[in-house]
């Protein structure tokens, strides 16, 4: 088996399950990390929902049986009017069609049970405090250069440097092409406890819920979200028009302005919205409230360079806003399908210490072109999830509003929500890799 020197440039999500992947599929190879945090914060904070297709990628790297009694496993998402109608119960997983629960949980457990999964792995190297400047690619090797004058060499470099990538500037074409866009839209949110608002949850309806409002000016969406395995710890959050873009988004900073636009929204004296909703903003802390402005770049025509000694996944390689709930999912999905690929590719060329060869270059190619078409799905997905939280102009009773409320009724009734979360929870990275890869060349681990 071939034993590559693999440079992974970000120890997020996607770096570290990738690393723990390589590790398992290619023993021999020496695997280094390079992380801009200080080893002291090496995890971002918040809670990400994760659904059967990422999960599953965590139960072959051997972590999601730790994870399930850390966070809120459930199978039902509750669709509710501002008024606390029920409009669908959605089938977002279950064991029994889909093998997994979905699970709310804090990103730092996640990152953690990861991180310490690849501190087992002699072959893996984390290098804190280590900044991307650039990266060159040669027929012979690959190096990235560091902002406090260090650099590094390899045979294959794969980026895992979130949305803002200086590796994926260093190999398309036109790098402003691929420039992180605002998409007009922020998320705000806080948390808050069961027991400060179970009360006003008059109808005693089954969490997560997810309400949406009339228009834009009033809320048009508030979701409120269990992420520990009680059940009594929420998150709240909501997906604001904002058109305009800030600069450094500096005044976002400022916990009490997040929670003081809240109240704004939600909370004014004419505020449509029911009194579990404003309670929630009402009672809840300052100091657990949160933003994201919500940005989009485009997806490049492969997710590798012309030598083939640099890669890209997760949202450096398509970064998605939050709608679809699918940003870490497809991270995982990345990683493992790309760990199997690289696997094959090197077991296809022995003695080589890249991939630009015709064997390598087809497996990679393929897995490009799959990660691809399975992004443009989840996109859609996002988008749909998007157009669907955002407000309609006029009043409560408006004509665009009642149509809004009546087709998630319907869509909920046929079970058409339902079946796209299908499309998305069955997908299995490991085996969608063994299709594209040559029979008998690898096995699954």
């Amino acid at each position: 088996m071939a034993s590559p020197k693999i440079i992974i440039i970000g120890s997020g999500l996607s770096g570290l399950s990738l690393s723990l992947s390589l590790s398992n599929l290619l023993p021999a190879a020496s695997i280094k990390i390079y992380e801009v945090r200080p080893s002291t914060h090496p995890s971002t904070s918040g809670t990400i929902n994760l659904t059967p297709n990422g999960l599953r990628v965590l139960d072959h790297l051997g972590v999601y049986k730790s994870l399930i009694p850390q966070g809120f496993n459930f199978d039902n998402l509750t669709m509710l009017n501002h008024q606390l109608d029920v409009l669908a119960s959605i089938p977002i997983a279950g064991i029994s069609e889909f093998e997994y629960q979905s699970l709310r949980i804090e990103r730092r457990l996640v990152h953690s049970a990861l991180l310490q999964k690849v501190q087992e792995k002699s072959q893996v190297e984390i290098i804190y405090d280590s900044k991307c400047e650039s990266v060159e690619e040669s027929d012979a090797a690959v190096t990235v250069r560091f902002t406090n004058g260090t650099s590094a060499t390899g045979d294959i470099l794969i980026a895992c440097d979130g949305i803002h990538s200086v590796v994926r500037k260093s190999f398309v074409k036109d790098p402003k092409d691929f420039e992180p866009k605002y998409t007009g839209q922020i998320s705000i949110g806080g948390t808050i406890t069961k027991s400060q608002i179970q009360e006003y949850n008059v109808k005693n309806t089954p969490y997560p819920i997810m309400m949406f409002g009339p228009e834009a000016g009033t809320g048009a969406n508030f979701m409120i979200w269990p992420y520990n395995r009680a059940g009594d710890q929420f998150t709240f959050f909501t997906t604001l028009s904002k058109p305009e873009e800030e600069e450094n988004w500096n005044g976002f900073a400022d916990k009490q302005n997040l929670k003081s636009i809240m109240q704004e929204t939600f909370h004014a004296e004419d505020s449509p919205w029911n009194e579990m909703v404003k309670k929630t903003v009402e009672l809840s802390d300052v100091e657990g409230y949160r933003f994201w402005p919500f940005y989009l770049h485009s997806i490049p025509e492969k997710f590798y360079s012309e030598k083939a000694r640099m890669i890209m996944i997760g949202d450096a390689a398509h970064a998605m806003p939050p709608s679809g709930g699918q940003g870490a999912a497809m991270a995982f999905e990345d990683a493992e399908t790309l760990a199997y690929t690289l696997a094959a590719g090197f077991a296809s060329n022995p003695g080589e210490s890249g991939l630009n060869t015709p064997q390598g270059l087809e497996v990679l190619s393929k897995w490009s072109d799959h990660r691809i078409a399975r992004m443009r799905t989840i996109q859609e997905l996002n988008k749909r999830m998007s157009d669907m939280r955002k407000g309609s102009t006029g009043s409560t009773s408006g004509v665009m509003f009642t149509v809004k409320v009546w087709v998630i009724w319907l869509l909920g009734l046929l079970g058409v929500l339902g079946r796209t979360r299908r499309a998305i929870n069955n997908y299995d990275a490991r085996k969608e890799a063994m299709g594209w890869l040559a029979e008998g060349a690898i096995q699954a681990s």
